[in-house]
This record gives structure tokens, C-alpha cells and sequence, in this order.
């Protein structure tokens, strides 16, 4: 592995940040930046110069702007994190990504496969990185769990369950609910999900079964179930109608691994033995507890900063290629489902 060089230690004090949008996850993104070492506060982008100075102010960034292409060209930063309503992403990201900027933009990235396979094309054009933002992936919880489910001790993964639900109001942020922002429960909170499936099972589902609601065009509530050969499955929720268990489970032939408390963004993984003398319990061998600061983005940021200062071009850890097996699979859901947003072809 190539270590980084007194050059790179020295960018590491002057990585310069632009994040796009001055709402809640914006707002807790740039709290987690205060503890990464290197990452600058540089500009912020927002839907008026109010908001945008009001954001700069509360959470310490240099400028602020109420136009993406002026941030771009006065602030010039290293990598903008997106953070507006879905709708908006492909326009923002497409425009960072012509003007040779990395990217890293909020989940979900892209409306559908289409515009996900342009950013991915454009990315690629120019040079420059590119990573949908799951920081899920990035918790020391889950990298601690795939680490346990990849040397095999819990043997083979024959099941895995998540669910991630809550109690929406009937007003309740439209711009996460509707298919008009190209939205839903699934591509909001199911896709948390859904990566739990794609870490327990590597290979693509031989099916997948789905029961669901529907409001205001979009899906409010899914319980899919994706079939993968010799008789292993996933069992997944995403719903804005109901509170769900907030852990996730990996059962395999000889253990078992929880992720909690709320397995997208789990502060502790526990691994588990079955007990050979008692055919209903299990043994607890092995516990990761991370208390981490803040809300947690600070794992996620780290990364993607140590990708751009090695001049990668995507994660490992989460590539680009996953995203794409994501958003096809969440348009082949709103295709049987008769969900469409305005961008889709």
C-alpha cells in the first residue's frame, strides 16, 4: 500500500470543502467535519444568501453562496458533499463534475440506473472521484461485521434481516415522500435496508417478492424479500408508516451478528455462537462498541478525503458499482410498484 508523502501530509491541513444545501444533514455533515483532521470548512452553498450566511456562521465555514457555479469558481474546493431533495442531485452533481471537482453526493444519488450511468460516464471523463454517500458503510460497526462475515465466522450467510421504519405525519416533508421530488420510503430510509442484503449476500437476489403502499405517487411502506440461491433470503422494511426494530441481523449456519442500535449508523456490532448444548441459545464471543462523537459522518468524511489524496477515483469500501446494483434494483421495485418520477425514461 502506498503511504502519503510530506506533500500529502501538508493537503491534508488545507482539504477544502464546499457542501451544497443548509438543511438538517447538512448541518450535522459540518458538525462531523469539526473532528477530521484536514478538512476545511471552505463554502457552502445555499437557496438564498440568507441561509447560506446563516449556515456559514453556525458551523464555521469560510464563504458562502446562494449560486452552485459561483461557489465553484470563486471558492474552488476540493470536494462539494450535495445534501438537497433527490430531484435536485443529478443537475448539481453533473455541474461539479464538469468543472473537475470530486464529489460526494447524499444517497440516493441518482433518480434511476440512467442518470446514475451519465454521473458515472462524467466522472470517469474528467477524472475526478465520485461516491454516492452511504455512510453507513463507513461505521467502524459494520466494517467490524463484514470483517466477521467475510473470514466466516458465522459460517455461510443463510439470512439476513433489517428493517428501518418510522411514524410519518401526514405532512410530514414532502420532499422525502413524493414521487413528484422523486422520493419515497424506499429510497429513503429502505435503502439502509437494502445494503444490509448486499453485505451478507454479494451475488445478485434470484427474485425478489414485495408487498407495499402506496401515497402521494410514491411508496410509503415495503416489505421485500430477495431470494438468493440455496435457500438463503433477505427480509427488509423501509417505511414512513410504522416504527420498525431498529437492529439488523445476519444469521448464518454456525453464529449469528447484530448491528445496533440503529444498524445505519450502529454504535456496537455483537457476534454470536449457537451453543451446542442447548439447541435454543447462543454464546456471545466477540462485541465492537464505538461511542462515537457527533452523528457519526466523521468515518465517512475521513474516507473519502484519504480517496482524494491518494488520487483514487472511487471507494472500495463502497463502489460505484454497488450504487448502480442499488438503483437498478429500486427501479425494478418502482416499475412493478407503478411508481415514476419526472426524470424517468
Amino acid at each position: 500500500m502506498r503511504t502519503i508523502s510530506k506533500q500529502e501530509e501538508n493537503a491534508m491541513e488545507a482539504v477544502k470543502w464546499g457542501v451544497v444545501g443548509t438543511g438538517h444533514i447538512a448541518g450535522n455533515f459540518a458538525e462531523c467535519m469539526t473532528y477530521v483532521s484536514g478538512a476545511r470548512k471552505t463554502a457552502v452553498t445555499g437557496t438564498s444568501i440568507g441561509k447560506a450566511r446563516d449556515f456559514a456562521t453556525r458551523h464555521g465555514f469560510d464563504m458562502s453562496f446562494s449560486d452552485f457555479g459561483e461557489m465553484l469558481e470563486t471558492a474552488r474546493p476540493d470536494v462539494v458533499y450535495i445534501a438537497v431533495p433527490n430531484h435536485l442531485h443529478f443537475k448539481l452533481v453533473m455541474a461539479a463534475l464538469d468543472a473537475g471537482v470530486n464529489v460526494l453526493c447524499e444517497k440516493p444519488m441518482a433518480d434511476n440506473a440512467f442518470q446514475l450511468e451519465r454521473m458515472i460516464a462524467k466522472a470517469r471523463e474528467q477524472g475526478v472521484f465520485l461516491m454516492e454517500g452511504m455512510w453507513t458503510r463507513f461505521f467502524p460497526a459494520v466494517e467490524k461485521a463484514c470483517e466477521w462475515i467475510n473470514a466466516g465466522a458465522i459460517g455461510r450467510v443463510r439470512s439476513v434481516r433489517a428493517a428501518f421504519g418510522l411514524k410519518a405525519a401526514p405532512d410530514w416533508q414532502m420532499w422525502k415522500a413524493s414521487a413528484a421530488a422523486s422520493a419515497g420510503a424506499l429510497r429513503d430510509v429502505g435503502v439502509y435496508s437494502l445494503a444490509m442484503a448486499f453485505l451478507g449476500f454479494h451475488e445478485t437476489p434470484e427474485s425478489i417478492a414485495s408487498v407495499y403502499s402506496l401515497k402521494n405517487g410514491a411508496d410509503s411502506h415495503s416489505e421485500l424479500m430477495l431470494r438468493y440461491s440455496g435457500g438463503r433470503a433477505a427480509f427488509l422494511t423501509g417505511s414512513f408508516e410504522i416504527v420498525t426494530d431498529s437492529r439488523a441481523v445476519f444469521y448464518g449456519d454456525d453464529g449469528l451478528i447484530i448491528l445496533g442500535d440503529k444498524f445505519w449508523c450502529p454504535n456496537r456490532a455483537k457476534l454470536y455462537a449457537y451453543d451446542d448444548a442447548d439447541i435454543l441459545s447462543t454464546t456471545l464471543t466477540e462485541t465492537l462498541e464505538d461511542p462515537y462523537l457527533s452523528h457519526g459522518f466523521q468515518y465517512e468524511i475521513a474516507h473519502v478525503m484519504e480517496c482524494v489524496l491518494h488520487g483514487r477515483k472511487e471507494s472500495s469500501l463502497y463502489p460505484l458499482e454497488e450504487s448502480l446494483k442499488s438503483v437498478r434494483l429500486t427501479d425494478s421495485l418502482r416499475k412493478e410498484w407503478g411508481v415514476r418520477y419526472p426524470s424517468d425514461v
